[in-house]
C-alpha cells in the first residue's frame, strides 16, 4: 500500500486512544468524549474496509512500483525470504511428484515386460518343446542336396559334351523344404528341378495346349532341328542339322535329339526321365558321395527319385526336369498332373517363383517370425486330402502378401493360425481360392513372370468344389477334422 496510507492509519491510532486527561473532566466532557470516540471507530472500520479494498487492487501492480511502497527494507527481506520458502516447498513437491510418476510409469513398464515375458516363455514353451516337430536340419539337408546333385550334373555335362542330348542346366532347389519347412515327420523328401536347354542344332518351341478340359495351362515342347547355314547358301552343300541330319549323324555317330528322347516332333518326358536316371546310375561311383552313401533309383515315371543311407541317416531326392519360359521364373516341368498326365505334356510350373517369394519374406518380416512355424502346423495336422497341403500354403502367401509385416511376430502365432484357419473356411464357402503366382500383378519385382502369366485371371484352385456337392460337404468335413486335430495338437503336443 501507499506511505499516506500506513501514515494515516499510525495518526488515527493515536487519536483513537488520547491520554487521561485527570479526574476534574466534568460530565458533560466525558459524554463528549464517548460520543467522538464512537464517531472515530465508525470511521476507523469504515477505512480500514477501504484500506484492504486498495490493498487488493494494488496487488496486481507491476515490479517497477515497488521502489514507491513503504515496505521496510526488513519487511522486503522477509517477503522475499517467504518467496524462496514457497518456491523451495514448490520444487520438491514437484520433484517427489515426478519421482513418483517415474516410478509408477517403471513399475507399469515392468509389469507388462515381466507379463510380455511371461507370454513368450508359454508361447516358446508351446512352439520348441510341447509340439513335436520334425527334428531333422533342412537347412542342412539343402546344403547337402544342392552339393549332391551339382556334383551328378558336372559329371555327367562332361560325359554328354559331344552328344545331341538336352544340356543340363544348374539346379535349382524347390518345394517345402527349400523354403524353410516340411510336413512330413518321417524321411524328408528334398526337391530339385534341373533346367533343359537345347543342345547343338536343337531348338525348343513351347506349344500352349488348349484342351480346357485339362485342369491348369499345360504345354508341350515341340523339337526342330536348326538351320545353321549363312542365309545366302541356304540348302546347299553345306553341313547343316536341318538340311543334312543323315550327313552329321554319320559323321557324328551320334543321333539327334528328334532320334531319342522325343515321341514325334515333341519331347517325351517318360524318355528323358529313364535317360537321366540311367546316367545317374551309370556315374554314381564317380562322385565323392559314393564312399559314404548308398544309393537306390525308386520307381518313377515323371521324375528321378534317389534314396541315399548310411548307417546313421536317409534322405530322399526328387529330381524334376523343366525348361524356362523366355528369362522368368516361370517353368514348364516334368510334374505330373492328374491320375493321366500324357508323356508330352509339360505342366506350368510356379515352384521356382513360390520359392524366391518366401525368399524374399525371409528378409521384410521380423526375425522371430513364426509364419513357416504356422505352414508347418497346419500342413502336418492336415489328414485327409479333399484339399492339398498346397491349398494351405496358397493360403499362407495371401496373408504374408496382405497382413503387414510387424503382426508375424512369434507372439502373434496364435492369431496367425486363427487368421490362416479362418480364411481357409471362408474360401471353403466360397468355393474359391485364387491361385497365388498366376495373375497376380502385385509381386515383388524380384519375382519375375511372363506377360500372359501375369495378365491372365488367377484360376479358382477350388473350382472342382464347386462342381460337386458332395466333395464339398467332404472338404468342410476335413476343414472341421483339421480343427480339431489342430486343438489336439496344441493341447497335447501330437494329434
Amino acid at each position: 500500500m501507499d506511505s499516506w496510507v500506513l501514515w494515516f492509519l499510525f495518526l488515527l491510532s493515536v487519536v483513537q486512544y488520547p491520554q487521561p486527561m485527570g479526574d476534574v473532566l466534568d460530565e458533560v466532557t466525558r459524554q463528549r468524549m464517548e460520543l467522538r470516540a464512537k464517531f472515530q471507530e465508525q470511521e476507523r472500520i469504515q477505512l480500514e474496509q477501504e484500506v484492504k479494498q486498495l490493498v487488493l487492487m494494488q496487488s496486481g501492480a507491476s515490479w517497477r512500483d515497488l521502489p514507491r511502497s513503504a515496505l521496510q527494507p526488513w519487511q522486503v527481506w522477509a517477503f522475499a525470504g517467504l518467496l524462496v520458502l514457497l518456491l523451495a516447498i514448490w520444487f520438491m513437491w514437484r520433484k517427489r511428484s515426478c519421482e513418483a510418476e517415474i516410478s509408477g510409469k517403471e513399475e507399469k513398464e515392468k509389469e507388462e515386460e515381466e507379463e510380455e515375458e511371461t507370454w513368450a516363455y508359454d508361447l516358446r514353451w508351446l512352439l520348441e518343446e510341447r509340439i513335436q516337430w520334425p527334428v531333422q536340419d533342412l537347412q542342412t539337408g539343402c546344403n547337402r542336396t544342392m552339393a549332391l546333385i551339382d556334383n551328378f550334373i558336372s559329371v555327367l555335362r562332361r560325359v554328354l559334351s559331344r552328344t545331341f542330348y538336352p544340356v543340363l542346366q544348374q539346379a535349382i532347389g524347390i518345394g517345402s523344404a527349400f523354403e524353410g519347412w516340411t510336413a512330413r515327420e518321417e524321411e524328408i523328401v528334398y526337391q530339385v528341378l534341373v533346367p533343359l536347354t537345347p543342345p547343338l542344332g536343337h531348338v525348343f518351341h513351347l506349344e500352349r495346349d488348349t484342351d480346357q478340359q485339362k485342369a491348369g495351362r499345360n504345354f508341350r515342347v515341340r523339337v526342330e532341328l536348326e538351320c545353321r547355314c549363312p542365309r545366302e547358301y541356304q540348302g546347299m552343300n553345306m553341313l547343316c542339322f536341318q538340311h543334312h541330319p543323315d550327313v552329321i549323324r554319320r559323321m557324328t555317330q551320334q543321333p539327334n535329339l528328334l532320334d531319342t528322347l522325343c515321341t514325334g516332333s515333341y519331347l517325351d518326358v517318360k524318355k528323358t526321365v529313364r535317360w537321366f536316371c540311367t546316367l545317374v546310375g551309370a556315374s554314381w561311383r564317380r562322385l565323392p558321395e559314393s564312399r559314404s552313401w548308398h544309393l537306390a533309383l525308386l520307381p518313377s515315371k515323371r521324375s528321378c527319385n534317389l534314396r541315399l543311407t548310411n548307417s546313421q541317416e536317409s534322405f530322399q531326392v526328387k529330381v524334376l526336369f523343366g525348361v524356362r519360359r523366355h528369362t522368368s521364373d516361370i517353368f514348364i516341368s516334368s510334374r505330373r498332373r492328374g491320375a493321366h498326365t500324357p508323356s508330352t505334356m509339360w505342366p506350368e510350373s510356379y515352384a521356382v517363383a513360390e520359392r524366391k517369394f518366401f525368399k524374399y519374406m525371409a528378409w521384410q518380416v521380423p526375425q522371430d517370425s513364426s509364419h513357416l512355424k504356422c505352414l508347418q502346423l497346419l500342413a502336418r495336422v492336415l489328414a485327409r486330402k479333399d484339399f492339398s497341403i498346397h491349398s494351405i500354403k496358397t493360403i499362407v502367401m495371401h496373408l504374408l502378401h496382405t497382413v503387414p509385416v510387424s503382426q508375424w511376430h512369434r507372439r502373434h502365432f496364435l492369431l496367425q493360425l486363427s487368421d490362416a484357419l479362418e480364411q481357409l473356411r471362408l474360401s471353403l464357402e466360397e468355393k474359391h481360392l485364387e491361385h497365388f503366382i498366376v495373375g497376380n500383378q502385385r509381386l515383388p519385382e524380384e519375382i519375375r513372370l511372363p506377360p500372359d502369366v501375369k495378365r491372365a485371371k488367377p484360376p479358382n484352385l477350388f473350382h472342382s468344389l464347386a462342381q460337386d456337392p458332395a466333395a464339398h460337404s467332404q472338404a468342410m468335413q476335413a476343414y472341421l477334422d483339421l480343427r480339431h486335430r489342430l486343438a489336439r495338437v496344441l493341447a497335447y503336443g501330437h494329434c
